[in-house]
C-alpha cells in the first residue's frame, strides 16, 4: 500500500528495492548465475519483507506499455480508441470530416454548458451530468486533434529541411561569391608583381646588349640574344605558373 502511493506521488521516494543489493547478496546472486540454481527460500532483510534471490535480477525491458507516476505510458507511440480509454465516442469511426466534426461537437459544447448554467439556477444538486457531458466532449474533441499529430510531424520535419536546404545554399552562393574575389584578387596581385620583373628583365638584357656588341661582336651578340630570350621565357613561365596556382586553388 506504501509502495502504491510513494508511485502516485507528484515526487515519490525512492524505490526501497535498493536496499536488497547488499554485498552478500550480490555475492549469493552471482554464485547463483554460475550454478544455474536459484534457491527457492525467501532472504529475510527486517524490516523489508522477505523476497527471492531471483528477484534481484532486472526485469525484461517491457514490449508493450509501462507505469509511472502512476499514469500508463505505450512503448510504442500510437493513438488508443476511445473505446480502450472507457469514454463514449460522439463522432463516427472512420474517415471522418475532422473540421465539421469539431464545429458539432463545438456547438454540443456550448448546447451543454448553457444547460449547465440553467442547472446550476433551477437545480444545482442535478450539475454532475452536465459536468460528465462536458468532460467527454472535450475528450473527443482532444481526440480529434490528436489525429493531426502525425500529420503535424511530417509538416514540421518538411519545414526543418526546407530551411536546413535555404541556409546551405546562401552559404555554398556565399563561398562562392568569396572565392571569385579572392581568385581575381590574387590574379591581379600576380599580374602587378610580375610585370615590374619582366619590364626589370628586358632592361637589364637591352643594357647587356649595347654593352657586349660593343665589346665582342659575333658569336658574344648570339650568347646575349640567348641569354635574353631565356630570361624572358622563365618569367614568362613564372607567370603562368602562378595564375595556374591560384585556378588551382580556387
Amino acid at each position: 500500500m506504501a509502495e502504491q502511493q510513494a508511485t502516485g506521488s507528484a515526487w515519490p521516494d525512492p524505490p526501497y528495492l535498493y536496499k536488497r543489493y547488499t554485498q552478500k547478496n550480490l555475492e549469493r546472486l552471482q554464485q547463483a548465475k554460475k550454478t544455474g540454481e536459484f534457491p527457492e527460500i525467501p532472504i529475510s532483510q527486517p524490516p523489508e519483507p522477505d523476497f527471492l534471490l531471483a528477484s534481484l535480477e532486472p526485469p525484461q525491458p517491457p514490449s508493450d506499455a509501462y507505469t509511472i507516476f502512476d499514469q500508463r505510458w505505450q512503448v510504442h507511440e500510437q493513438l488508443q480508441p476511445l473505446s480502450e480509454l472507457g469514454v463514449k465516442q460522439l463522432f463516427p469511426s472512420g474517415q471522418i470530416d475532422r473540421i465539421q466534426e469539431l464545429k458539432k461537437l463545438n456547438r454540443t459544447l456550448i448546447t451543454q454548458y448553457l444547460d449547465l448554467l440553467d442547472i446550476l439556477v433551477k437545480d444545482p444538486e442535478q450539475y454532475g451530468d452536465r459536468i460528465e457531458n462536458i468532460s467527454t466532449i472535450f475528450i473527443n474533441m482532444h481526440h480529434i486533434l490528436n489525429e493531426y499529430r502525425p500529420h503535424q510531424a511530417r509538416e514540421t520535419l518538411r519545414l526543418l529541411m526546407e530551411n536546413q536546404i535555404a541556409k546551405k545554399k546562401q552559404l555554398a552562393a556565399d563561398l562562392r561569391r568569396k572565392s571569385k574575389e579572392t581568385l581575381e584578387m590574387l590574379q591581379k596581385f600576380g599580374v602587378e608583381t610580375t610585370k615590374p620583373l619582366l619590364e626589370m628583365d628586358k632592361k637589364d638584357s637591352s643594357d647587356m646588349d649595347i654593352v657586349d656588341i660593343k665589346e665582342e661582336p659575333g658569336e658574344t651578340k648570339d650568347v646575349v640574344m640567348e641569354e635574353r630570350d631565356k630570361k624572358e621565357s622563365e618569367a614568362e613561365q613564372l607567370h603562368q605558373n602562378l595564375i595556374s596556382t591560384v585556378d588551382n586553388i580556387v
